[in-house]
Parts: C-alpha cells; structure tokens; sequence
C-alpha cells in the first residue's frame, strides 16, 4: 500500500478546521477566540467563496440556516480540495521540470 501523507494532512487539517468551525460558538470564552482562528486559518480560502457560492445560489431557494450551513460546509472542502491538489500538482511540476534540467546540465558538464 502506498502511503499519501498530503492526503492525510489535508484530511486532518479539514477535519480540525470543521471541527472548530462547529464547536467554538459553545466554547467557554477563553478557547472559543482561538478555535474561530484555528477554523478560519485551517479551512481558507474554501471558507470564503464556498460561504459566498453558497450564499448567492442557494438562499433563494428556501434553505434553512442549518442546511446552507452544511452546503457551505461541503462546498469549502470541495473547493480547499482542489486547491491543494494544484499546488501539490503545481509543485511535482516545478520540481520534476528544474530536476531534468539539473541532470541535464550535469551531464552536459561532465562532457
């Protein structure tokens, strides 16, 4: 089995952020500043224009708080999902690209 420790980070990184986002409202007042830190810091920017898409599309159609809560919810995973699996593409580009090169000019080099 092959082991995906990005996977598993961003897994972990969205579930505290979830987690938090749920509960800092009903904690006492001395962790609830932090944990809203902790849930802005660990669910962005998917926080932000799942809440908006979320907003603009499905408030007009009679959804209760509750359940725009949860498309909110889903849509930001969705969109942190994506975004980390470009940055993470993103960068197993760059790296394989300035890697070639690299060994490239080392064999150039030694001609």
């Amino acid at each position: 089995m092959r082991k995906r420790p990005l996977l598993t980070l961003f897994l972990i990184v969205q579930l505290v952020g979830i987690w938090c986002l749920a509960l800092w409202p009903h904690a006492p007042s001395s962790v609830s500043m932090p944990m809203w830190g902790t849930a802005l810091i660990a669910l962005f920017p998917g926080n932000f224009i799942g809440g908006f898409l979320a907003e603009k599309l499905f408030w007009q159609k009679g959804l209760s708080l509750s359940g725009l809560s949860v498309v909110a919810m889903l849509l930001q995973f969705l969109i942190n999902a994506a975004i980390w699996f470009a940055v993470v593409k993103g960068v197993k580009v760059l790296y394989g690209y300035f890697s070639r090169r690299s060994s490239v000019a080392g064999v150039n080099a030694a001609k």
